[in-house]
């Protein structure tokens, strides 16, 4: 197959995906719209980060040899692939009136635990290791 008839019919599928997660990994999705009411306007604020990558391939083999029984690895082929991730996080609020800016901070506290329960593991660990040590000398 000449090179100038290589088709890969999933690449416009893959490209509408990644721009999709441009989309689905916005401020909007976590936290909403910015809110008025009463003289005062609620702004959340949140994390948000995307990343993507695609990559293709095409390969021939060497030519066979017809006096030859082995496999010389000759043929052709190609491929591709690509993956995303996109996460996005409440961070704070803003509140603003006439008169102040207030700025609430949003305690994430999946993280803290997840913190914590890493910090505890680490402490056994190294505590126990210790112990070890001295008992055998």
């Amino acid at each position: 197959m000449p090179d100038s008839e290589i088709e890969v019919p999933e690449v416009a599928e893959l490209a509408g995906a990644v721009s999709r997660l441009a989309e689905i990994a916005s401020a909007d999705s976590v936290v909403g719209p910015v809110q008025e009411r009463d003289g005062r306007t609620v702004i959340p604020l949140a994390s948000v980060s995307a990343a993507y990558g695609l990559g293709m391939g095409y390969g021939r083999g060497m030519e066979s040899n017809p006096d030859s029984e082995e496999s010389d690895g000759s043929g052709e082929g190609g491929g591709g692939g690509g993956g995303g991730r996109g996460t996005a996080r409440p961070v704070a609020v803003l509140e603003i009136t006439a008169d102040h800016l207030r700025v609430h901070q949003v305690v994430d506290s999946t993280r803290i635990t997840i913190a914590s329960l890493a910090l505890a593991a680490w402490s056994v660990y190294w505590i126990t290791r210790t112990v070890r040590s001295f008992r055998h000398g």
